[in-house]
């Protein structure tokens, strides 16, 4: 600093206060134009004074530069002045109204002083600002720098004023400016604007003369700014100009040769495409955003003003993003980058309201001072290594001192992190992406935010792959520049979830999701290993088509619905169904559910985290994707189902829904088949690993197991919505048909399985073709049958890829896929306030239980070092037990949250009430069995009772995982049998009744006896067929009245006999009582836990026996008994096609009642396959244990006691008798006042469970479904 020169000091010090003032005097143009003139005078002296060849070549060049555009700049502001009578900058608000073609040229002008053109613009004052910095000048370049930071802020704002803000408030018309009528008077200005033109796009020959005219004889001397552009690039940005003319004849001309340019440029982005260039990886995701940007806007577009300059920009910003992406020479990079920047800042502003260039003011300062401040990195940069090739810097980046290397670095990721979006440069993306076009905010969002991403993947692998300081371990792992990318992207990541959730307009909503994927990204990026570089750049491709998809969805409703809040796009759905079935796609894969891509990308960010010891990382992505489920939850909620109340609307238009279409099958696919995307990224991933010397990884598998039954489901499933849309009966029969195919698909793979597995499997499709059927009947008067039918099939898919997956990740796939979208959108299909309201709450709580098996999954596969379950035992058994400790008990705790056993809120664990009746019935009675299954299944793979007495023997205070679950099954069993007491409600009472048979099915299998497992396997089939019995039973009920109360009901016994047989049938079998087949399973858990020394917990069990009882006898007596209600009246029996599923449940349940060797032989068979002491049983003999049983010589006695009784009936012609209820001499009380309620019974034991359990009587509504 010493030897800066008296010139340099001169220069600076009229640079900066010359902007300074210049900014101070904003308000009036002609002052303000007369400071920045003095602020670039002191440029050119800052260059002479630098004292060197560069420096001086640099002065000249700037000098002959400024001279040129500021005569135009000039020139048009007197010509404004003098027209307008005032200088005052508010005065001249609305020029671009009245004069078009000065304003035009007027902002020409300043944009090119500030280096900022169509055409390249001029690099004059860089040159001054490398010579500073090779001549160690850096205060000279440092105050350069912040001297065009202070300039960007009056010049933008000005620019604003004369060029875009309007007068006039009424809808803009496309009306261009008329350049065939200029005035001789405006031909200076046509004659410079001609001339900048020619030195912004052809520097070289300017440059040579400056340098000459400098005195400089080896002109090699000079760095070498810019090199040639490549096709790919060249392609859209001539087009934009070629576009620009064609429109100003023949709007139509224009509309086909954008689609036309914008196709060829992804063509040859293809042609192109060097497999693992990371830039080329870009390049194509950036191409085929741009194709799609384009066609969507040809409509999208048609009815705004200025279309001609809104398609200039749009090319040439997709010529600007692909150099970034390709660009091998940070020169050309740079001028990609500021014509980026410049070009989707007037794309944000096109709308020109307050709005709009208030939030492009700040998009466009931002980013540019960030670019200015990145500019300042790159000058150094070369300044030190003597290169601008980015090869060349890779090759030499390990002669940068640690100081230096980390000041080059914290430059870029000033300019890459103000484009990503990144904290604390975040503040413009969700102002500038609700006021731009939706059309603009979609490639804002997908693609723009990417290249800061790209920046940061290139400077940190590719350029500083090699460079020492780099690799600096920190802590835990990770690099420097790891950790400040974890911060960053962590607070980035946080805000944009936390804001997104706040939010009720859906463009900043959308927006500030995007900051949150964004942050994402960067923060798997800084983990820094192969797996996470992998996982971050699957998922930016996810990304830019997620959230295109998205905004292009958002912007087709708002286009129609003329308003953007969610409150104006309630039900909008309902209207353009096509619009938002790819919105729900796009909604559902952006929240990372299967079998979508964006689940593919999160599955393995989480793995690579975990794998690399971040798991804070991963549990800080997990809790943000909960967040994030909340509030795109919102959306599909707001937009499907609230009821629409606007007038008549049409779809969007045909171009636009190719667009959609085509984005939302790019979704589906790269879930299904995610080595599409793989096939580029890792070639990506190994040359940027080799040249940062990063250990290569084998990935985990990444494409879901789908088994024939699954298979079979899930195409069932579309084949049913398809062809039974307007056709219920149809739709049903084609369901049960699916369900007999699924069926024979388990068959025919019958080895694909292990016993436990197909068991379930084989129940589950059983199971789901007779409530299907059931659904015939109960679902003839809805609405959406066939969607119902698709939604359920589409869950049963889901479990029975469960049952069959091989390894951790389908496994995982398929539980999401049973517990997500499709159980949210089944149970909330009859899309009442409650409905909804508490189908999104039990999605939500699922989603969470999700979460925490996500993270013990992915972290038993890291620890283990194997994904395939079957491998699992062998890879445990080589570890310390207290590696699996976590892991382990995440995953018990997601299972047992599926079985909503956790002792703490199982009101928010249950399933909900409002949800369509078979669909309860099959949650309660197969799917939620899942639980039971997957703590057996794992039970046994890692290793069953000795591993886990490993765990318990890491310290004396720890209990073994099996006993703590036993003890959870315990609590909640009897604490939903006692809540089932005190319901009114007639599903709520059964459902706290699942729960407690869950907790009986968990308490065996988690006692790890052979009777106790036995007992569990058994009592989880003898519920799936009782509790499916109920609920049907309940499902009759409700088909007729539409009442969700017990109170309403009485003497149904005489309207509905067979239903009320059945009832009393399934209810009594249930509570235990023998020789029912409900009690043979309870009597072996009863016996396996007094047996193994749990008294507690047998003591427990048989309580809850007794709560289920006497709910039993409570329903019983209030629904079917005593005095005929209003609502039961005109009540009468089922129809066949929903008693006969019932009577089938009923035969089933007595055979194995009566033969409890029917299941016991086949649960024998699946404790021997996984290698457990199978219990002893045969087909005709009776229950095991120490205290065997046989129901049969029990059933055979009960049927002969009958058959007496029934003779001794028949003999004695005994008659009905009729009998009075005593009223105390009253005669005038109508029968139904004298019918006991429900809320009547147990009223003490009532009071004495609620205070007991502090629970809270709950609301029924007052209708169902």
């Amino acid at each position: 600093m010493a030897h800066i020169s008296l010139l340099g000091w001169l220069g600076l010090f009229l640079t900066l206060a010359g902007e300074v003032t210049a900014l101070m005097q904003i308000r009036d143009l002609k002052r303000m134009l007369i400071a920045s003139c003095i602020a670039e005078l002191g440029y050119v002296l800052m260059g002479f004074g630098v004292g060197t060849l560069t420096g001086d070549t640099g002065a000249v060049m700037h000098l002959g530069y400024q001279m040129v555009m500021r005569a135009l700049l000039l020139l048009a502001a007197w010509h404004l002045i003098r027209r307008t009578g005032s200088s005052k900058l508010d005065d001249l608000v609305g020029s671009v109204e009245r004069f078009p073609f000065v304003s035009l040229m007027f902002g020409f002008g300043m944009f090119s002083v500030m280096g900022l053109s169509p055409f390249k613009g001029a690099f004059s004052k860089f040159i001054i600002l490398y010579a500073a910095i090779e001549n160690g000048d850096w205060l000279l370049a440092v105050g350069g720098t912040i001297a065009s930071i202070i300039a960007a802020v009056y010049f933008i704002r000005t620019v604003q004023v004369v060029c875009f803000q309007r007068q006039s408030h009424g809808i803009l018309k496309d009306k261009p400016i008329s350049f065939f009528a200029i005035t001789p008077r405006d031909a200076p200005m046509v004659v410079l604007a001609l001339a900048t033109i020619v030195m912004s796009l052809y520097p070289d020959p300017f440059l040579a003369m400056a340098a000459t005219a400098a005195g400089m004889a080896d002109h090699s001397a000079l760095p070498e700014f810019e090199t040639a552009w490549s096709a790919p690039v060249l392609l859209p940005y001539v087009g934009g100009f070629l576009l620009f003319v064609l429109g100003r004849f023949s709007p139509s001309l224009r509309s086909v040769g954008a689609a036309v340019i914008a196709a060829a440029t992804f063509a040859l982005v293809v042609f192109t495409l060097k497999s693992g260039d990371v830039g080329d990886y870009f390049a194509l995701i950036f191409a085929g955003i741009g194709l799609a940007v384009t066609v969507y806007s040809i409509r999208y577009i048609a009815h705004s003003h200025a279309i001609n300059r809104y398609f200039f920009f749009l090319f040439v910003m997709i010529g600007s993003l692909i150099g970034v992406a390709t660009a091998n020479h940070l020169g050309n990079f740079y001028l990609f980058w500021e014509l980026m920047t410049w070009s989707s800042y007037l794309l944000v502003i096109h709308e020109q309201t307050d709005k709009a260039l208030k939030a492009g003011m700040k998009y466009f300062l931002i980013c540019t001072s960030g670019a200015y401040v990145m500019h300042l990195g790159i000058l150094l940069l070369h300044t030190q290594l003597g290169t601008f090739e980015l090869s060349e810097i890779a090759e030499r980046a390990s002669l940068l001192t640690p100081a230096m290397g980390w000041l080059i670095a914290a430059t870029f990721l000033v300019g890459l992190g103000a484009k990503a979006g990144l904290f604390p440069l975040h503040s413009w993306l969700p102002d500038a992406h609700p006021v731009a076009p939706s059309s603009i905010s979609a490639p804002m969002s997908g693609i723009l935010t990417k290249a800061g991403i790209l920046g940061i993947v290139k400077l940190l692998f590719a350029v500083f792959g090699a460079a020492s300081f780099v690799h600096l371990d920190v802590f835990g792992g990770l690099t420097a520049p790891g950790v400040v990318l974890i911060v960053l992207g962590c607070v980035t990541f946080l805000i944009g979830e936390i804001q997104a959730y706040r939010q009720t307009d859906i463009k900043r909503l959308l927006a500030y999701s995007t900051l949150a994927q964004v942050g994402e990204i960067t923060m798997v990026i800084g983990v820094g290993t192969y797996l996470a570089l992998a996982g971050a750049l699957v998922h930016v491709a996810n990304h830019a088509i997620m959230k295109t998809l998205l905004f292009f969805c958002a912007g087709a409703l708002i286009m129609r619905a003329k308003g953007q809040t969610l409150d104006a796009l309630k039900g909008i759905g309902r209207k353009m169904p096509f619009t938002a079935f790819c919105m729900g796609i796009g909604l559902l894969a952006i929240m990372s559910v299967p079998p979508f891509g964006g689940f593919v990308g999160k599955f393995l960010m989480i793995y690579a985290c975990v794998e690399a010891g971040q798991i804070p990382v991963a549990i800080v992505m997990l809790l943000g994707g909960v967040i994030g489920a909340m509030y795109y939850a919102r959306i599909l909620r707001v937009v499907f189902f609230a009821p629409y109340s606007g007038p008549e609307i049409a779809e969007a238009p045909l171009s636009m829904r190719i667009v959609l279409g085509a984005l939302a099958a790019l979704c589906v696919v790269n879930g299904l088949y995610p080595d599409a995307v793989l096939h580029l990224v890792l070639p990506v991933v190994d040359r940027l690993a080799a040249h940062s010397e990063l250990t290569r990884a084998a990935l985990p598998p990444l494409t879901m197991q789908w088994s024939l039954a699954a298979a079979i489901a899930a195409l069932g499933a579309i084949a049913v919505y398809l062809l039974g849309r307007g056709r219920p009966l149809r739709a049903g029969v084609l369901s049960v048909g699916v369900m007999a195919a699924a069926l024979i698909g388990v068959l025919v793979q019958t080895s694909s399985y292990d016993a436990l597995s197909f068991w379930y499997a084989a129940a589950i499709v059983a199971m789901g073709g007779v409530n299907l059927c059931y659904s015939i009947g109960y679902m003839a008067h809805g609405h959406a049958q066939n969607r119902f039918f698709f939604y359920f099939l589409a869950m049963i898919a889901g479990l029975l890829g469960v049952t069959a997956s091989g390894n951790l990740f389908s496994f995982f796939a398929f539980w999401e896929l049973m517990s997500s979208w499709t159980l949210y959108l089944v149970i909330s299909h009859d899309e009442t306030a409650e409905a909804l309201r508490e189908g999104t709450k039990y999605f939500i709580f699922n989603f969470v239980g999700a979460s925490v098996l996500f993270l013990g999954v992915t972290m038993l596969a890291a620890t283990t070092g194997t994904f395939q379950i079957a491998e699992l035992a062998a890879a445990v058994g080589k570890l310390q037990p207290a590696a699996l400790l976590v892991p382990v008990s995440l995953i018990f705790i997601g299972f047992l949250m599926k079985a909503a056993q956790l002792p703490l809120r199982i009101d928010y664990q249950m399933h909900t009430v409002p949800a369509p009746t078979p669909v309860s019935g099959y949650i309660s009675a197969v799917l939620l069995k899942v639980g039971p299954y997957g703590i057996l299944k794992f039970f046994v793979v890692l290793g069953a009772g000795t591993t886990f007495a490993k765990l318990a023997a890491i310290s004396p205070w720890m209990p073994n995982l099996m006993q703590v679950v036993a003890v959870i099954a315990a609590i909640t069993l009897l604490y939903a049998g006692a809540m089932a007491v005190v319901q009114t409600g007639i599903k709520r009472l059964l459902i706290y009744s699942t729960v407690s048979q869950l907790g009986y099915i968990l308490l065996g299998i988690s006692l790890g006896t052979s009777l106790g497992i036995a007992g569990g396997l058994m009592h989880a089939a003898n519920h799936m067929l009782l509790k499916d019995l109920l609920f049907l039973v309940a499902g009759c009920i409700l088909a007729q009245a539409h009442i969700t109360s017990l109170d309403e009901l009485g003497g149904l016994g005489r309207k509905m006999p067979i239903t009320f047989g059945i009832f009393l049938f399934a209810g009594l079998s249930l509570a235990g009582i023998p020789p029912l087949n409900g009690f043979g399973s309870k009597w072996l858990i009863y016996q396996a836990a007094f047996e193994s020394g749990h008294y507690l917990l047998a003591l427990a069990a048989l309580m809850s026996s007794l709560f289920t009882l006497a709910a039993v006898l409570k329903f019983a007596h209030t629904a079917f008994m005593g005095q005929l209600s209003p609502v039961a009246a005109g009540m009468k029996e089922a129809p066949a096609v929903m008693l006969a599923p019932m009577l089938l449940l009923v035969a089933a349940s007595v055979a194995v009642g009566v033969f409890p060797g029917l299941l016991l032989v086949p649960i024998a068979g699946i404790q021997a396959s996984l290698g457990l002491e199978p219990v002893a049983a045969n087909w005709l003999g009776g229950l095991p244990g120490s205290s065997p049983f046989n129901p049969l010589v029990l059933s055979l006695a009960l049927v002969a006691v009958g058959l007496i009784g029934w003779l001794y009936y028949r003999i004695a012609g005994s008659t009905k008798v009729a009998s009075y209820v005593h009223t105390g001499g009253v005669m005038n009380i109508p029968n139904a006042r004298m019918h006991m309620p429900a809320s009547a019974l147990y009223e003490t034991p009532e009071r004495l469970i609620r205070l007991a359990l502090r629970a809270e009587p709950a609301i029924e509504s007052p209708s169902h479904d």
